[in-house]
């Protein structure tokens, strides 16, 4: 028994022996391989260091060529003209009275003794604005009008040099700085039949072709013109308190339309000249504006707009008010026979005072404007002494109301307008004498506005001669068709640019 238990001891110590090396060798062969791992983790880390520094310089250079690449643009953009491009047209049916009117698709007025009702396009125009850089702006007009039986003009267009607010220079065919009328842009008047001469039957426009205040596009023979071919320097002083226009431009002499007799139904007829010398000398004008900043209104955009154009409604974008003078002088007669009319020639001094106003309250956009043009010398006309120099003098006034709270797609609103025309003149009427050829006109509109310039309309425009002109108009009816003294236009407008 001894004998066993002491093998049984022997075979214990042995295999001890035996086992604990071999456990002892597999922990180090752990270790090994685990630093094995590490290593290769290691170096994985290190590839992906690698890359990511490569990837962001790679970030960095292509940062770099998108910088250099906007720069390059940038000089580009800098070299090419910034333009804005535009389109307008103004469509209208109209339901006119007896009367005198151009038809469609001719050039000469034609007398009607019914009423008349048709769709026409009254105007299309392409336009372009823009800068070549902050010292030269531009724009330019295209026309294609009704009165022009759609023949394709250039309209207006001029270059434009802003060397300060103070002092910017415009060159080319340009507004005229004599009244506010002349800078307003008419497809945004309230009111859609102050658009010039379009809804004044022919029998009333006979007694402005001596001078027309209202005129619309550039006609070299008429004694004042909207537009014309000028330079004109203008400033805007402490942001746009005071604004300032000077202009030379064409001295336009011509003899026609610059006689009114009082025996015959003729009107305005040419006068006899030895001679015209056209060109001889040169148009001034002048106009000054004023905006009472301080009181929180603000100054209109006109001297720094190329286009010299101004706005009746703003659509409650901002309050403005305006007070304005304005002066002109041209000489546009020469060589007319003195013995018969007492003078060679004719020098027309005119002025103007004009007073504009437009302010949100709440959400009504409320408008009004005053204004006042007299016109000296612009032609002779004949009384029972002889002939004498004559004038003529006009007073105008707009209102306008907008709810400036989108109904749907766009704003309603309501406008209004009032003109006084009185030409020196006399007309003898089976041996009574009238005098002043005096014209009235109101005009209403209803508007639906989508935005200031695209809107829908509908109106009337009513028109009634006094005195001279009424003798005039009445006794031409005796005669031939559509002489009135009274009409009334009733009008759908569509306006819209784009």
């Amino acid at each position: 028994m001894k004998r066993l238990g002491s093998s049984f001891l022997v075979f214990v110590f042995l295999f001890c022996i035996w086992v604990l090396p071999v456990m002892a060798a597999e922990p180090s062969a752990e270790i090994e391989q685990l630093k094995g791992d590490v290593q290769k983790l290691l170096e994985r880390i290190q590839e992906l260091e690698k890359k990511q520094a490569e990837t962001a310089t790679k970030a960095v250079e292509t940062e770099k060529k998108v910088a250099e690449v906007e720069k390059k643009t940038e000089k580009v953009e800098k070299k090419l003209p910034k333009v804005n491009l535009s389109a307008q047209i103004r469509a209208f049916y109209l339901n006119r009275d007896k009367g005198r009117y151009v038809p469609l698709g001719e050039t000469a007025s034609q007398g009607y003794d019914s009423r008349t009702n048709y769709f026409e396009i009254y105007k299309f125009r392409i336009a372009a604005k823009g800068e070549l850089n902050k010292l030269i702006q531009f724009y330019g007009m295209v026309d294609a009008n009704e009165n022009e039986n759609y023949e394709v003009k250039n309209w207006e267009g001029a270059v434009q040099f802003t060397l300060l607010p103070e002092l910017v220079i415009k060159i080319g065919e340009v507004r005229i700085p004599f009244s506010r009328h002349n800078f307003v842009a008419r497809h945004q008047s309230p009111v859609m039949s102050s658009d010039g001469d379009y809804f004044l039957p022919g029998q009333f426009s006979d007694a402005l072709k001596a001078v027309n205040p209202y005129a619309g596009g550039f006609r070299s023979s008429q004694t004042f013109k909207r537009t014309d071919f000028a330079t004109v320097i203008a400033g805007s002083i402490n942001e746009g308190m005071l604004k300032y226009y000077a202009a030379i431009a064409n001295e336009d002499r011509s003899k026609s339309s610059k006689v009114w007799k009082s025996d015959t139904n003729t009107g305005f007829s040419s006068a006899t000249v030895s001679g015209v010398n056209d060109k001889k000398g040169l148009e001034y004008d002048a106009r000054i504006e004023f905006t009472p900043t301080m009181l929180g209104f603000k100054s209109e955009e006109t001297v720094s707009d190329p286009s010299l154009r101004v706005r009746q409604t703003y659509l409650g974008e901002m309050d403005t008010m305006t007070f304005g003078i304005g002066y002109h002088h041209e000489k546009h007669l020469n060589g007319a026979n003195e013995s018969t009319y007492g003078d060679s020639s004719l020098s027309s001094d005119a002025w103007a005072a004009d007073f504009s106003f437009e302010k949100k309250f709440g959400e009504y956009i409320t408008g009004l404007e005053l204004g006042y043009m007299n016109f000296d010398d612009t032609h002779f006309y004949q009384t029972a002494d002889g002939y004498k120099k004559g004038g003529a003098w006009t007073t105008y006034a707009d209102a306008h109301l907008i709810y400036g709270k989108k109904i749907w797609k766009g704003f309603p609103g309501i406008g209004v307008r009032y003109e006084y025309v009185n030409v020196d003149g006399e007309y003898d009427s089976a041996g009574e004498i009238k005098k002043d050829l005096v014209y009235q006109r109101y005009g209403g509109c209803l508007s639906y506005w989508f935005n200031n310039a695209t809107r829908i309309g509908i109106g009337a425009d009513y028109v009634k001669a006094e005195d001279a002109l009424k003798a005039y108009i009445n006794n031409k009816s005796k005669t031939e068709k559509g002489w009135e003294d009274s009409t009334i236009v009733w009008y759908l407008g569509v306006y819209t640019q784009f």
